[in-house]
C-alpha cells in the first residue's frame, strides 16, 4: 500500500542514497575479506586460493557494477561473492567450523541494501557448497575440506543447514522490514513536505485574496487539500460578489449620468436626444447608436431618426422608417428587446444605416413607459453585451421615455401657449383697430352733427329774412 504511494523516481532517489552508502561500506568489507584471505593463507600455504579466488570474486563484482551502473545486478553478484569468500575461508582453514560464521557475516552485511532478495544467491551458493563439499569430503577426498570433524551425520548436517537458513531468513526479514520502514518514512516525509507546500501555497493564495487579487491562478495539490478547496470556494464567492457589485455599480453610475442628461435638458427634446445617445454610447463603449422616435404627419405614422452618434462623432442623418418595415419597426410593434450576435453582412442595407461595417452585435430596445411607447433605441458594437448591460439599456430607455413624453407635453403646452398668446395679441390688435374705427366714426358723427346744426341755423336765418 505504501509502496504504491511512491513514484518510480522517488523510490529511485530514496534507495539511490542507501545504495551509495552501502556501496562504500561494501568496498571496505570486500577489501577486508580479501586481506583476511591473505592472512589465512599463512596457515596452510593457500596463497594461490586467497589471491586467485578472492581476486576473481572481487573482479567479477566490480566488472558487473561498471558495465551495468544503472542496474542492481551487481548486488546479487555481491551476495554470491560473499558466499564464495565463506567457502574460500572454510577451505583455507581446512574445514575450521568457525569459518562457517562468515556466511552469517555476509548475510548481515547484505541487510544494508534493504533488499531481502539479495539473501537468495548467498544461501543458494552456501547450500550448494556445503552439500557438495560435505559429500565429497565424506567420500574420502582428502583435498576437499568442509569440516574438521571426523564425521557429521545427516541429522547434524540438516540442523546445521536449517539454522543457517533461519539466520539468513531473519536477515532477509530484517532487510524487508528496513525497506518498508524506509518507504514509510519517505512517504511520511513527502506527505509532510506536501502539506508544508500546501500550507505555504494556501497562505500566499489567501494573501492574494486579501489584497483584492481575485483572479490569481491556484491549483490544488491533491484532493485532500480541504483548506485549498475552502479558499477556492471563498475566492469564487468573492469574485462573484465583486462581479455583481461592479455590474450594479455600472448600472447605478450609468443611470445617474443619464439622469444628469435629463435634468440638464428640460426644455429641448432635440438636445435631450442628442445628449442621451452620446452619453449611453460612450458609457457602454459601443460603436454606434441611434434614437428613433415616433412621429406623425397627417394620418401617416413613422419612426424618425431623432439623434445618432457614431465613432466619437455625431452624424446628422435623416431617416424615416415606416411602421411594419425592418427590425426597428418590429421592435416597436412587439415592444420587446431584439439582440443579435450573428449579424448578416447586408443588415445595414436591410434595416439600419448606422454604420458602414458589419457590427458584431446589434441590440434594439423599445423606448417606452408602462403605458406608452415613443420610439426605439438601436446600438451596434463589435463586442457582445452581457445581460446586465442589456438590463441597463432597458432601464435608461424607460427613463428617457418618460422624459420624452414629458418633453413633448411641455413642448405642446408651450406651442399652445404661444398660439394662445399670438391669438391674444391679434385680438388686442383687432380691438385697438376697432376702437380707432369707433373714435373715427364718433368724430365723423360729431362733425356731421355740427354741420347739420350749422345748416339748420342757415335755414332758420333764411326763413327769418323771408318772413
Amino acid at each position: 500500500m505504501e509502496t504504491k504511494k511512491l513514484s518510480i523516481t522517488e523510490r529511485r532517489e530514496i534507495f539511490g542514497a542507501i545504495r551509495k552508502s552501502s556501496d562504500v561500506f561494501m568496498n571496505f568489507a570486500l577489501a577486508a575479506y580479501f586481506l583476511f584471505g591473505i592472512f589465512l593463507s599463512f596457515f596452510y600455504d593457500t596463497y594461490l586460493v586467497a589471491i586467485g579466488v578472492g581476486g576473481l570474486s572481487i573482479a567479477a563484482y566490480f566488472i558487473v557494477k561498471t558495465l551495468l551502473p544503472s542496474s542492481n545486478l551487481y548486488q546479487y553478484v555481491l551476495g554470491g561473492v560473499l558466499a564464495i569468500f565463506a567457502a574460500q575461508f572454510i577451505y583455507q582453514m581446512h574445514g575450521l567450523f568457525e569459518m562457517h560464521f562468515f556466511v552469517f557475516v555476509g548475510s548481515t552485511l547484505l541487510i544494508t541494501y534493504q533488499n531481502w532478495r539479495l539473501q537468495l544467491p548467498l544461501i543458494i551458493l552456501v547450500v550448494v557448497h556445503h552439500a557438495s563439499f560435505a559429500y565429497l569430503q565424506y567420500l574420502g577426498n582428502k583435498e576437499i575440506y568442509f569440516t574438521q570433524l571426523e564425521y557429521m551425520d545427516l541429522q547434524a548436517f540438516i540442523f546445521h543447514g536449517a539454522l543457517a537458513a533461519v539466520i539468513v531468513a531473519i536477515c532477509g526479514y530484517w532487510a524487508f522490514g528496513l525497506e518498508k520502514k524506509t518507504i514509510s518514512g519517505a512517504v511520511n516525509k513527502i506527505a509532510l513536505e506536501d502539506q508544508l507546500k500546501n500550507v505555504t501555497q494556501n497562505i500566499l493564495f489567501a494573501e492574494q485574496i486579501s489584497s483584492g487579487n481575485l483572479t490569481v491562478e491556484y491549483q490544488l495539490q491533491n484532493d485532500q487539500d480541504e483548506l485549498g478547496k475552502a479558499l477556492l470556494a471563498m475566492r469564487e464567492n468573492l469574485l462573484k460578489a465583486s462581479i455583481k457589485e461592479n455590474q450594479e455599480r455600472f448600472v447605478t453610475v450609468g443611470i445617474t449620468e443619464v439622469g444628469d442628461v435629463i435634468r440638464n435638458n428640460p426644455d429641448s427634446l432635440q438636445k435631450l436626444s442628442d445628449d442621451f445617445v452620446r452619453t449611453v454610447v460612450k458609457y457602454m463603449g459601443m460603436n454606434q447608436g441611434g434614437l428613433f422616435l415616433l412621429e406623425q404627419e397627417d394620418d401617416n405614422k413613422f419612426l424618425n431618426l431623432a439623434a445618432c452618434y457614431a465613432y466619437d462623432r455625431k452624424k446628422y442623418l435623416e431617416q424615416k422608417i415606416d411602421l411594419g418595415e425592418g427590425l426597428i419597426s418590429q421592435c416597436f410593434m412587439e415592444r420587446d428587446v431584439i439582440y443579435m450576435t450573428n449579424v448578416p453582412h447586408n443588415y445595414v442595407q436591410i434595416t439600419s444605416g448606422l454604420g458602414e461595417a458589419t457590427p458584431g452585435c446589434i441590440i434594439l430596445v423599445p423606448v417606452m413607459t408602462n403605458d406608452e411607447i415613443v420610439g426605439v433605441f438601436e446600438l451596434a458594437s463589435f463586442k457582445s453585451l452581457e445581460q446586465y448591460q442589456i438590463d441597463f439599456l432597458k432601464k435608461v430607455c424607460e427613463n428617457i421615455a418618460s422624459s420624452i413624453v414629458s418633453s413633448r407635453v411641455t413642448e405642446r403646452v408651450k406651442r399652445l401657449l404661444a398660439e394662445s398668446q399670438q391669438q391674444t395679441e391679434e385680438m388686442r390688435a383687432q380691438e385697438e383697430e376697432m376702437r380707432q374705427n369707433m373714435e373715427e366714426l364718433q368724430a365723423t358723427q360729431e362733425e356731421m352733427r355740427r354741420k347739420e346744426q350749422h345748416l339748420q341755423e342757415i335755414l332758420r336765418e333764411a326763413q327769418a329774412k323771408g318772413a
